[in-house]
């Protein structure tokens, strides 16, 4: 054996020499001793066992090993002995070997250790914990051996750690086999399960089939989900009831009802988990059907907020590991040519969007419309004050500089939509989608230009602007003559490029919410009004929520407006549009009284809207999900804005 200071292999060496489990203290104090002395030049850290008080170093050691439950300390008419549980993990891992190739040997019990070994060498533990726990994750070590404990009636199993807890169910499952192998006792309780299930002869009688015949196969079927869960289930217990008919247990009576109490608990164990699976996998589908919803794009903090039907959210029935596991596979997995259902588009270097393949054409066209007249607005007004003043943009009269500026005002003033339009796949997309009467975003395979794509003219631009400006301006020698006296000078150094459309937006934002807060100071002079102002601040506090950066609660109403209403000409268009609102005002006149402000949350939102969307009036609009966010985000401004 080679040198070593390890107490715990010293002790292994020393019992092995004794054939024992147990080393009386005493001796082996005296053999460490020897044993130090002698091997002391080749191992330093053995001089503590040299000194005359090396029993106290002994001791100290001997109490960590107690502690650590790798050995025991037992008395015996005066005589302190040490025994090795490492000894008896052996001797049971031993045994269970044999058991594997010979299942007519019983399991080994409590009653089996011999009456001399204390019986704190074992770690007690209920079936139901070591089954779950290690079926769970499977810890193989040669440190314990467990007294398992199934019912008052049945003494505790003992099994090593070094054995795999599916082993011990692989076992459990063949015994019993063993036993309805048997002619008599496979009749028996077959003849029991089809009595208790009438009409299910074939379906029990395969059952046992694929059991008697294979049992381990059976255990691959039981971890799946299914009603072989409810057969296993009646099955123990017929065979626990006909055990218990027996006034004395014999050996094979005991492993059997121990076969029976592991297939149990196995069972239980993975009908949780095939219910976990099946809830988890409900949950991935809620997930991917959620996406489908406005406003089509989400970040990871957008997804992990998630919630189902009933409002409880998503992570939690699947942890994060297992979220991004399958946004991973959906961003990777494909279908012959095609793309994948999930793509990824960057905003800006950091932040990422993930957006369904089948939502980025639908997504593009939206926000193009809702940029449209914002864009239009700011360059209309822009022109305007650079003509009042008697000067002129190149983009005024460039068809290249006015693309120039459309692009840096889509870049700033919708993000979401420059990063879709630069994008590697939305060319592939567009090539994908067959839909009839599609609109072309490409032609000879690059995009089309921003003028065409946003529907706006330079030149209807500057002749509506031109309109605009007082009759002296539109007379040749006259602005002529005005424009030598009053334009300013260029400055020399270049102007920083600003988004005018930006500019455009937060100032409408700022302007309604100058409005919102003048109403607050309205509404706290006359105390009847508190209701409606509180109201109009949860609203306020739940549009964040609702819509994103760079936009306003108008121009996602817009938007929404023309994915679900699809009236051809104006006056249907208009006729629909102001149908679907007045059956909104309707009802939130109905339910304005019940409206509380600590209530008044997301939830609260989407159930109303639901309940409207859901009516006989609005059934036959096809894009539900489209007016469903419109009707929420309607109530809200409806509520924001109450008088």
């Amino acid at each position: 054996m080679a040198t070593t200071s390890n107490i715990l292999t010293l002790l292994k060496f020393y019992a092995g020499k004794r054939k024992s489990p147990f080393v009386p203290y005493d001796e082996f104090g005296i053999y460490l001793h020897k044993y130090a002395q002698l091997h002391l030049e080749e191992n330093s850290s053995l001089v503590i066992y040299c000194s005359n008080d090396y029993m106290d170093s002994l001791a100290g050691e001997i109490n960590q090993l107690v502690v650590d439950h790798q050995v025991i300390i037992s008395t015996i008419k005066g005589k302190e002995y040490i025994y090795l549980i490492s000894y008896f993990v052996e001797k049971y891992t031993a045994l269970y070997k044999q058991i594997e190739t010979n299942h007519s040997i019983p399991f080994p019990v409590l009653a089996d250790l011999p009456k001399s070994v204390p019986h704190s060498i074992i770690t007690r533990t209920t079936g139901e914990e070591i089954i779950y726990r290690l079926l769970d994750k499977e810890v193989v070590d040669d440190k314990t051996l467990y007294g398992i404990e199934f019912s008052k009636n049945l003494p505790p199993l003992l099994f090593p750690s070094t054995i795999q807890m599916s082993t011990l169910l692989n076992i459990a499952l063949i015994k019993i086999q063993h036993h309805l192998k048997k002619e008599e006792s496979h009749d028996y309780f077959q003849r029991k399960l089809t009595i208790s299930n009438p009409g299910k002869e074939i379906s029990i009688k395969t059952f046992f089939k694929h059991f008697t015949e294979n049992p381990i196969a059976s255990l691959d079927v039981l971890k799946e989900s299914g009603e072989t869960f409810f057969y296993w289930s009646q099955m123990c217990y017929f065979i626990k009831q006909d055990y218990s008919k027996l006034k004395d247990l014999a050996p094979e009576d005991i492993t059997a009802l121990i076969s029976v109490a592991i297939i149990e608990l196995g069972s239980s164990y993975y009908k949780s988990k095939a219910a976990e699976k099946i809830q988890k996998q409900n949950a991935l589908n809620t997930l991917d059907n959620a996406m489908l919803n406005p406003p089509y794009y989400f970040n990871m903090a957008d997804i992990v907020k998630f919630k189902d039907s009933a409002g409880i959210p998503l992570l939690g029935q699947y942890n994060e590991t297992e979220l991004k596991d399958h946004l991973y596979e959906m961003t990777q997995k494909t279908v012959g040519n095609e793309m994948p259902s999930l793509l990824i588009f960057k905003v800006d270097e950091t932040e990422g969007y993930y957006i369904r393949k089948e939502k980025v054409m639908l997504l593009v066209i939206r926000l193009c419309n809702d940029i449209r007249v914002q864009i239009k607005e700011s360059i209309s007004r822009a022109w305007n004050k650079i003509m009042l003043e008697y000067d002129s943009l190149p983009e005024m009269k460039d068809n290249a500089a006015f693309e120039r500026r459309l692009e840096q005002e889509i870049r700033i003033a919708s993000p979401v939509l420059y990063a879709l339009l630069t994008s590697s796949f939305l060319p592939v997309i567009e090539f994908e989608d067959n839909t009839p009467g599609r609109p072309m975003l490409f032609r000879d395979g690059r995009l089309i230009p921003y003028s065409e794509l946003l529907m706006l003219s330079r030149h209807e631009i500057y002749t509506d602007t031109r309109i605009k400006l007082p009759f002296w301006y539109t007379m040749p020698v006259i602005s002529w003559i005005l424009t030598l006296i009053f334009r300013k000078p260029k400055p020399k150094k270049k102007a920083e490029s600003k988004s005018i459309t930006k500019e455009y937006i937060d100032e409408k934002n700022a302007l309604e919410e100058e409005k919102f807060k003048r109403k607050d100071e309205e509404d706290s002079i006359d105390t009847k009004l508190t209701k409606k102002r509180e109201l109009r601040k949860a609203a306020a506090k739940l549009e964040e929520s609702y819509v994103p950066e760079n936009s306003s609660l108008d121009r996602e109403i817009e938007g929404y407006l023309h994915e679900w209403n699809d009236r051809i000409g104006k006056t249907n268009f208009d006729n629909l549009t102001e149908d679907i609102n007045s059956l909104i005002r309707d009802y939130l006149r109905k339910v304005i009284r019940s409206l509380r402000s600590e209530s008044f949350s997301q939830e609260r939102v989407r159930g109303l809207a639901e309940s409207l969307v859901d009516s006989p009036s609005m059934m036959k609009i096809k894009n539900h999900a489209s007016l469903k966010r419109y009707v929420e985000l309607y109530l809200i401004k409806l509520v924001k804005n109450l008088p």
